[in-house]
């Protein structure tokens, strides 16, 4: 059924439109809406063309679809077309977008940091002159968000999407989030304002199972969807039940957003399941009612003749609508159809929209100063500008974690440098999650191997290295700093050197041991050898100890020295002093070879003999 309708008026531009031929306006959620226009000629401004003519300054504006003079439509104009069939002069066919194809730009990057989702949608509607209606549920900061290789439009759509936002145009403003304000609902009736009407149910209810993983605390979360019928109204419910019961084993899934906590996660299933489950219980209808739109909420009733005389009338309840398409036509002709959920749900219909996936990509190091101390870094893709750049994001590493004796830092550290270059990888694919796979040389920082590839090494920003050199002219490791003290293990000559430019100090707790054939100590100055305890030196045949100038030896208790024999040369004085004196041996003689012998005594001198004593 069809009711005439004179209220339905046009404007193009500043262009009041006197006429229209027809109008087709689709509507729906999450998607731009779309119109096609037809106009006699003389509605464009002159009958007599033989080509688009002045119609063609309407690209590019706003088109605006009134109801007894109220915008209930603002859109954009994206063709126009002549048309001519037969002997008639033709009509002008236009078509374009709702408002919101402003916001379909081409795929592009950009990224924002520390802002809630909520006003990054803001900036974005902003931009595009379209108007929003903003309530999301959502209304946390997150550290990154990352817009890739998407317009703004398909950008926003996925946002609504991870976190299960509503949203949709409704036909004059962008509505994210759930809206505060809601109108009374418009009530319609089968066999008066509707004209056909059909009631549908469908299993959509499926058993999940989805994981994540927060790395900053080292959790790993697992939740199960609800399986409550949360929204949903009696019918809805009955089959959200029976379609629960035809699938046995959850299926695993990742989350799309980033979750931080156990409660975003059991907050994110319901709202995931209600969405998935938005459509259980539907409605088509017919109506002639202009000012529906996408987001209305109206009240359905059915009535019939029961008997002669007896009408009977039943509520239905309030349902949105989500679908709805607008027909108008010459002769004032207007009908629409469209689709509607019971306005109780928790959450509509998710977008259809694929989530990016993001490919391995170089960036520059911008902050290794971690704030909490983890070893992350910041950096900046080749496609981010001005103060764009990432979340605080780990590195890989060839092995890294704990373990019993270890709490962390186990494995291998090398966290890359402010400057550096680096290559992404991005968990599950998403933009949102980077990961440093390694660092790369280019061709300003890199040197090789030289030649053959001879050398492998491991070199800090202050000249502190590892070198590896597999040469056969050179062949051996060396670890050194950038003060010259290195140690090098010559394994072409079987040597080891450990250099010094000031001190080298061994600390052993208990027993310091070294073995070699022969042992050389050089010093330029002195040599202290001390021990608390004793010292010991040991030759198994020679011992030579020479010395330039004096030699003093010194014991606080006993000296004693014992020899096979004993030779003393010494070629000035000769002194000994000491409380007492006793030398003992089979025989002793004493010889001046030169000079007189002098015995002195402040008291006695004795000589005595078992025999005789001679005097010559």
């Amino acid at each position: 059924m069809s009711i005439p309708q004179t209220s339905i008026t046009v404007s193009i531009g500043d262009t009041r439109l006197p006429s229209l031929k027809s109008l087709r306006l689709e509507q729906g959620i999450g998607c731009h809406h779309c119109f096609d226009l037809c106009i006699d000629l003389e509605a464009g401004g002159n009958r007599y063309v033989h080509n688009i003519g002045s119609s063609s300054e309407w690209l590019g504006q706003p088109i605006t679809v009134h109801s007894s003079d109220q915008p209930i439509f603002l859109g954009v104009v994206t063709n126009v077309r002549l048309h001519r069939e037969g002997s008639d002069f033709g009509f002008i066919l236009i078509s374009g977008y709702s408002a919101t194809y402003r916001m379909e730009t081409a795929p592009g990057c950009f990224s924002w940091l520390d802002q809630p989702i909520g006003d990054v949608v803001r900036s974005l509607c902003g931009q595009a002159n379209v108007q929003l209606r903003l309530n999301p549920a959502y209304g946390k900061k997150l550290d990154y968000i990352c817009q890739y290789d998407e317009s703004d439009f398909d950008f926003v759509r996925r946002l609504a999407l991870q976190y299960q936002e509503w949203m949709y145009y409704d036909g004059t403003s962008l509505v994210f989030g759930r809206p505060k304000d809601s109108s009374e609902p418009v009530e319609l009736e089968y066999g008066t304002t509707l004209s056909s009407l059909e009631i549908g149910l469908q299993t959509l209810a499926r058993p999940e199972q989805v994981f994540t993983y927060h790395s900053s605390s080292d959790r790993e979360m697992d939740q199960p969807t609800p399986d409550l019928a949360y929204g949903h109204d009696q019918l809805s419910g009955k089959a959200f039940r029976a379609s629960l019961g035809m699938y046995g084993r959850p299926a695993r899934q990742h989350a799309l957003p980033r979750i931080h906590t156990e409660s975003e996660l059991i907050k994110y299933m319901r709202r995931k399941q209600a969405a998935d489950t938005a459509e259980t219980h539907y409605v088509t209808a017919e109506s002639h009612v202009p000012e529906l739109r996408v987001g209305s909420v109206v009240r359905l009733y059915s009535s019939f003749l029961e008997r002669v005389g007896q009408l009977t009338r039943e509520s239905l309840g309030d349902f949105i609508i989500t679908e709805i398409v607008h027909e108008v036509g010459e002769g004032s002709y207007y009908r629409n159809r469209f689709k509607a959920i019971p306005s109780t749900v928790e959450a509509l219909p998710s977008p259809h929209v694929p989530m990016p996936v993001a490919e391995t990509q170089m960036a520059t190091v911008t902050s290794n100063a971690d704030p909490n101390g983890n070893g992350r870094v910041q950096v900046r893709m080749n496609w981010q500008q001005g103060d764009m750049h990432t979340g605080w994001v780990r590195v890989m590493t060839p092995d890294a974690g704990k373990s019993g004796d270890v709490s962390s830092n186990r494995g291998f550290v090398f966290i890359p440098e402010v400057g550096d270059q680096v290559l992404l990888g991005f968990r599950h694919g998403d933009p949102g999650r980077p990961y440093v796979m390694g660092s790369l040389f280019n061709g300003s920082t890199g040197k090789g191997g030289f030649a053959e590839n001879h050398l492998k090494s491991i070199r800090t920003r202050s000249g502190h290295a590892i070198e590896l050199d597999d040469s056969s002219s050179s062949l051996g490791i060396t670890i050194k700093d950038n003060k010259g003290n290195y140690i090098h293990i010559n394994s072409y000559e079987d040597s080891i050197v450990v250099n010094a430019e000031r001190d080298i100090t061994f600390n052993a707790g208990e027993t310091f041991t070294v073995h070699c054939k022969n042992a050389n100590i050089l010093a330029q100055e002195s040599i202290n050898l001390n021990a608390e305890e004793n010292i010991s030196s040991i030759s198994g045949e020679d011992t030579t100890v020479q010395v330039g100038r004096s030699l003093t030896e010194m014991a606080a208790e006993s000296y004693t020295l014992s020899a096979h024999d004993s030779n003393v040369q010494i070629c000035n004085g000769y002194n000994v002093q000491a409380s007492t004196i006793s030398e003992t041996a089979e025989k002793i003689n004493i010889d001046s070879t030169i000079e007189d012998m002098d015995l002195s005594s402040p008291k006695k001198v004795n000589i005595q003999s078992s025999d005789k004593i001679n005097l010559f």
